[in-house]
């Protein structure tokens, strides 16, 4: 019966090698012992056998007896010490110091010494086992000894357990229960039918270490321990059907890239398991969850007997001790309740991910999700919608902005700018929509048709001769090394010169990767296209840019020229700039320019163009070709860039 038994095993055991190593596992060095384990299980449960075997079945010669249950003792105590590894680095795999395993590996040899001179000796005086010269196999006095050779390695892995505490995931200490429980539902069996449980026994902890390997494969995040996405929606279907008052936040720590950048893979894993860990311990009634990257979500109850919030950015603005140093967090959270009006945990978690993407864009760390909030996503999702549904061709229209030349004292250029049509007539500003174009990817196609009808509107309309026409240009397209083949391919093909064409940016976008856009520039002002530095002193104004590109106009942003107040208190500011820009061989364009009188103190100050509503608002291009036939600043003759 032991044998059958110890077959069974075998064939067990040898189904979990093949599953285990056929599946790709996170890499550690508990996965690794745990490698070792499966193998030496496996080698244990066959030497049992065949040396049940052969003392029970044949006539064997005692040294063959005496070898095969020799080699059984040291390949069971290489097992249990390896399966005393696995789980101390399981205990302390999220511990950075090296020295915690290496006080084990002392332990385990000094233990080895002695199994090892205990074994020798059995050789010579037979206290272990003897073999009769039938080859009967002998139980010695201390037979049992060796096998309870496992109980300082459980002593090592409970003081490691208490030492650690603090990290010790439940996942495995959930395992090891389960393991005392295998060994003594084995130990019943021993009791009852008097068969050998070894085999059984060490058969079980295996299985349970794989499936602990399966569980975490599954619905844990191998790094941070903590449950993943999907579970998170499955408690939520759980809450909903119990109790649905709850809230979440969902924080989103920016920095971890940078610390595993400047610090190294391993610790910046460590620093996401101890911050998950306090996350997950922070409130005794909360749950928290991995979701994905560097997002993480917290379930609280909705109650006033805690202030979650408070606490929760106490926790993130103190950062993470990690070895005696301290790694602030970067972050961003947004907090909403669940209410009646949820229609699933997916749109739940949607309206999180705005609130972090908006908290995000207005430099707040902390954002609750409001009705004017939901309703600032709506309006999103409808505008992403609505950019989807039209046609380039219908929906969009292709307004221009004339500028006003002080040199010339005539419409030289103008700006083109793009309007998104409702089904209704009325127009959705470009501040709302061009933002989410370049966020969505949609960006590239709407540039792409602005370009081609700002072409074909100065090859198709004779008022528009000798006017240069300035275009705002995306990142994608400034740092994209096909952009200028396919850009004079269709500016040729309507018989554009390409002097003609102009292309705003504004420094943010520049400053993303400003040598390849320099790079990229320069190529595209030999072919004769000029650039503009638009909204030029909002915000951090950077005379790098200037320097390094090779620009031809710099636009004066309205924040600054925009009413007569501000142009009296920024008169200096704008005398200087532009003596400065002039200086420099640049011209300077004034915006936001509204009455005479703003207009009239801009000549004073030197600027080259005006562009405001004092001369011309946005307008269609059929409108357009009647203001430039009507005006009395219209130039008919070509004219180079400004």
């Amino acid at each position: 019966m032991a044998t059958i038994g110890n077959s069974l095993a075998f064939g067990l055991l040898l189904l979990i090698c093949i599953v285990f190593f056929r599946t790709k596992h996170y890499l550690t060095k508990a996965s690794r012992y745990y490698r070792v384990c499966l193998i030496f299980a496996l080698a244990t449960a066959a030497f049992n056998t065949m040396r049940l075997t052969v003392t029970q079945y044949t006539s064997a010669p005692s040294w063959l007896v005496m070898s095969f249950t020799t080699l059984e003792f040291f390949i069971v105590f290489i097992l249990t010490s390896t399966m005393t590894l696995y789980l101390v680095a399981k205990v302390i795999e999220n511990n950075i110091r090296k020295h915690a395993m290496r006080l084990a590996y002392v332990y385990l040899i000094a233990i080895s010494l002695l199994f090892s001179a205990g074994v020798i000796e059995n050789l010579f005086g037979g206290l272990l086992f003897s073999v009769g010269d039938d080859g009967s196999f002998i139980e010695g006095p201390i037979y049992y000894l060796p096998y309870f050779i496992i109980v300082p390695q459980l002593i090592l892995v409970t003081i490691y357990c208490v030492r650690y505490r603090k990290l010790l995931n439940r996942s495995i200490l959930f395992a090891m229960i389960e393991s005392l429980i295998a060994i003594g539902f084995s130990l019943v069996i021993k009791w009852m039918y008097n068969v050998s449980v070894l085999v059984l026994a060490l058969t079980l902890i295996q299985l349970i270490f794989f499936l602990d390997f399966q569980r975490q494969k599954m619905d844990v995040n191998s790094v941070t321990k903590l449950n993943d996405g999907r579970v998170f929606f499955l408690d939520i279907e759980k809450r909903i059907k119990k109790n649905p008052n709850f809230k979440a936040y969902l924080i989103w720590i920016e920095n971890i890239g940078t610390i595993k950048a400047n610090y190294g893979n391993k610790i910046g894993d460590m620093v996401q398991y101890r911050f998950a860990y306090f996350l997950e311990h922070l409130f005794l009634n909360s749950v928290a969850f991995h979701m994905y990257g560097a997002n993480f979500t917290l379930i609280v109850d909705n109650d006033n007997s805690t202030d979650y919030t408070k606490e929760l950015l106490a926790f993130l603005d103190n950062g993470i001790m990690l070895d005696n140093m301290n790694f602030p967090l970067t972050y961003t959270v947004s907090e909403k309740a669940w209410d009646e009006n949820e229609t699933s945990p997916e749109a739940f978690y949607e309206k999180l991910e705005y609130g972090v993407s908006m908290a995000n864009d207005s430099g707040r760390k902390f954002l609750q999700y409001t009705l004017d909030l939901e309703a600032a996503r709506l309006r999103q999702k409808y505008l992403i919608s609505r950019m989807k549904s039209v046609s380039e061709s219908d929906g969009y229209e292709l307004w221009f902005q004339p500028i006003f030349s002080n040199r010339k004292n005539s419409y030289s250029s103008m700006e083109a700018l793009l309007r998104l049509r409702e089904s209704d007539g009325t127009y959705i500003s470009p501040a709302e929509f061009i933002p989410l174009a370049e966020k969505t990817g949609q960006i590239t196609n709407i540039t792409w048709f602005v370009i081609e009808q700002t072409c074909r509107a100065l090859s198709e309309n004779r008022e528009l001769d000798g006017i240069r026409v300035s275009v705002n240009l995306p990142m994608l397209h400034l740092v994209d090394p096909q952009f200028e083949s396919k850009l004079n391919e269709i500016v040729d093909s309507f018989c554009i010169p390409h002097e003609r064409i102009s292309f705003e940016f504004t420094e943010r976008v520049i400053l993303e990767d400003l040598s390849l856009a320099e790079q990229n520039m320069r190529s595209l002002a030999k072919s004769g296209y000029t650039f503009y530095l638009d909204d030029f002193g909002v915000g951090y104004s950077n005379f790098n840019c200037v320097l390094r590109l090779p620009l031809r106009t710099i636009k004066l942003d309205m924040s600054i020229t925009s009413t007569t107040e501000k142009l009296e208190e920024n008169q200096n500011l704008v005398c200087i700039l532009t003596d400065l820009f002039h200086d420099m061989g640049l011209n300077v364009v004034a915006e936001g320019a509204e009455t005479a009188e703003q207009v009239e103190m801009l000549r004073t100050f030197g600027v080259d163009g005006i562009q405001g509503y004092y001369f011309a608002k946005p307008m269609p291009l059929s409108k357009l070709c009647e203001f430039l036939s009507k005006s009395p600043y219209t130039e008919r003759k070509s004219v180079k860039a400004n």
